[in-house]
């Protein structure tokens, strides 16, 4: 274990919000610590500089690059720095206390691992390194205590980002590794063992030509996941010893029945087709939009710099959502979990909406709901935070913050302009110059992350709803509601989804 006598800060300091706990571990020039953020009772890392970097200051200039390099990083599969001190007399960086065993925990203690399991973890672990990939964001290598995996195996990824230009033999070096280490932990004989082994073994080939990329390995983890979440056909059995009686052959069935049930029919039919209602499908909808990086007017009236992402035309609708519950009814009860987000409370057991059944009825029926006129393209109401996210979990996606949120309005189109529409399909709502519809009316949406209300600075960050509703029209874009309870459900609150890779699926 390290000296604490290498850096200003030990156990029992008290620095700024933080209280010093144990040393962990020492790097070339730097410390890790634990501690507690007081505020808030918050477990963190502290990694602090020792005293041979705080005297050369070029050592020092080059931690701070990777600090803020670090920072920068905005995915929710990664750990997040929480703040930067570099005050003189101190010089730390808090970072986040990812939850769960790691990866190489599994692997001492020789730990088997289905290979759902495997695949689910790998793609999340994908699709972190893809981000860093299609951000130009150098990383450190991956060891296997920075991949963290709770009981759900949910997994995260230890934020690895350094300044500099990225080396691609660090993210081969990543890609062996990890496929060496999950090929030791899959459980042999099970379904879709060999699928599973034979992608980790593309990853831990560094014989291959092209070695391969993030984003495909993230699309084959998707794919292998996706039928092995499928349930097993069950073939119905019927007794060698039990004859099936044959159909019955009635040839002298009298004229008069025979004419009885034609003109029934012949009625039957006239009925239907004079009475039916005539359905509006469930239609092809505007895919996602494009907002290029760059600078926008941010919603507190400060300009603000975002990376390029894409975000849905509109509001998740009602017959998407419905997919994806059916989606989660094939899977088992075990696996029903797998999207959902670490800190779900223990008695949410479901993603259905509020009066989801009627609302689902209705809207294939092209009915009435709560007196409002819907069909399948409406968008899904009676939805809280939990709901959201396990949906855009689901599509490999995330909910937006709310800066990419009403960034995805500034692109195009100057806020006060956007006439909020009522309750009415996605793709009918108000609609900025990039086609992106229902950002001023039809429903709230929330969004990803808690955000601080610069109206009232007294209140800690809260999670924030954007846009207004066709229960709530004023302000349109600009409406915004703080709130405590991801719980929180209503009959005007939904929601959109982002991607940072455009066009992902």
């Amino acid at each position: 274990m390290a000296s604490e006598q290498e850096s200003n800060i030990h156990t029992g300091l008290r620095v700024n919000d933080y209280l010093v706990g144990e040393l962990l571990a020492r790097g070339t020039n730097t410390l890790l610590w634990q501690a507690t953020q007081q505020s808030v009772q918050r477990e963190v890392i502290l990694c602090s500089v020792s005293d041979s970097l705080t005297e050369d200051e070029n050592l020092r200039d080059n931690f701070i690059k990777d600090v803020r390099t670090k920072a920068s990083v905005d995915h929710p599969l990664i750990g997040s720095v929480l703040e930067a001190v570099d005050d003189g007399k101190y010089c730390f960086f808090a970072l986040e206390k990812l939850k769960g065993r790691t990866l190489g925990d599994l692997h001492d203690e020789g730990e088997s691992v289905t290979p759902i399991q495997v695949v689910r973890v790998l793609r999340n672990i994908a699709n972190a390194c893809h981000y860093l990939e299609e951000h130009g964001t150098a990383t450190l290598p991956i060891t296997p205590h920075d991949i963290f995996i709770d009981d759900r195996f949910h997994c995260r990824v230890a934020n690895m980002a350094v300044s500099g230009d990225i080396d691609p033999s660090v993210s081969t070096q990543d890609k062996q590794l990890i496929g060496q280490l999950f090929h030791d932990l899959l459980e042999p004989g099970q379904p879709g063992s060999t699928r599973t082994g034979s992608l980790l073994n593309y990853m831990a080939d560094l014989e291959r030509e092209q070695p391969l990329k993030w984003k495909k390995i993230h699309d084959l983890a998707d794919e292998v996941e996706r039928q092995l979440a499928e349930p097993a056909v069950t073939e119905s059995i019927q007794s060698s010893t039990m004859r099936m009686p044959p159909a019955a052959s009635r040839a002298l069935v009298s004229k008069t029945l025979t004419a009885i049930a034609v003109i029934a029919v012949i009625m039957g039919l006239v009925y239907y087709f004079k009475n039916r209602k005539t359905l509006p499908p469930a239609r092809t909808l505007p895919d996602m939009v494009l907002i290029p990086e760059g600078k926008y007017p941010g919603p507190d009236g400060f300009n603000i710099k975002l990376r390029e992402y894409s975000i849905d035309a509109h509001e998740v609708t009602i017959s998407e959502y419905a997919k994806f519950l059916e989606a989660l009814s094939l899977l088992s009860e075990k696996n029903r979990t797998a999207f959902q987000h670490e800190d779900q409370p223990a008695n949410k057991t479901s993603h259905e909406p509020d009066d989801w059944y009627s609302l689902h009825e209705a809207a294939k029926e092209g009915g009435l709901w709560n007196k409002l006129k819907v069909d399948l393209n409406y968008p899904v109401v009676g939805i809280d935070w939990w709901d959201a996210y396990a949906y855009a979990e689901w599509k490999g996606r995330r909910l937006p913050t709310r800066e990419e949120w009403y960034a995805a309005c500034t692109s195009s189109d100057n806020p006060e302009e956007l006439e909020p529409s009522g309750w009415m399909p996605v793709d009918q709502a108000d609609k900025t110059k990039k086609a992106i519809y229902g950002l001023a009316g039809n429903v709230s949406e929330w969004t990803r992350k808690r955000s601080l209300n610069s109206a009232d600075p007294s209140q800690p960050a809260r999670y924030v709803i954007c846009g207004a509703s066709y229960l709530r029209p004023r302000y349109g874009v600009r409406a915004r509601e703080w709130v405590d309870d991801r719980s929180l459900r209503r009959p005007d609150l939904g929601f959109r989804t982002l991607s940072s890779s455009p066009q992902e699926k």
